[in-house]
């Protein structure tokens, strides 16, 4: 388990790690060695999880995940209280919308404020009061990576103990 400092940390190593995330895992390719961070993903990622799919003849399965930070911002009137935004993308390549969409409607089904009204960062006096989904693209195509993917948005209210 990581050591958590902020909710996109606590998102990608729930995803990872967490036994709820286990039929989530088996939706992509390799597990969990394919649910990353967003600076993880690579043509070499991305060109590896295609030949094993492709090896284990299962082309149900998405190419990989990855959780990123998207920033944080104040709550106004709210001393101590901060917005933390996380975006989960769900990459595939050359097989339509079905295996992106089977793993969205499961990360969705997860990422809900009863998995994450916890203290997140023991010691260093930070807790999730509440998440929300924001919003999500639905099906899109990035021609660098020549994949396609969605992307799904989160709001996670943050309380930081003040020094």
């Amino acid at each position: 388990m990581a050591t958590i400092t902020d909710s996109s940390l606590l998102v990608w190593d729930f995803l990872k790690t967490n036994a709820l995330a286990s039929d989530l895992r088996d939706l992509i390719v390799t597990g969990a060695a394919n649910v990353l961070e967003s600076g993880d993903i690579t043509e070499a990622v991305l060109e590896s999880a295609v030949s094993t799919r492709r090896t284990a003849g299962d082309v149900n399965k998405a190419l990989a995940l990855a959780v990123q930070d998207a920033g944080e911002r104040p709550v106004p009137r709210m001393s101590g209280h901060f917005l933390q935004f996380v975006v989960v993308r769900v990459y595939d390549r050359g097989k339509g919308y079905r295996n992106i969409r089977s793993v969205r409607i499961e990360l969705m089904s997860l990422l809900r404020e009863s998995k994450f009204t916890q203290n997140v960062a023991a010691g260093l006096g930070r807790g999730i009061l509440a998440v929300s989904y924001n919003d999500r693209t639905g099906h899109r195509w990035d021609p660098v990576f020549a994949v396609e993917y969605e992307a799904v948005s989160y709001a996670f209210r943050m309380v930081k103990k003040e020094d």
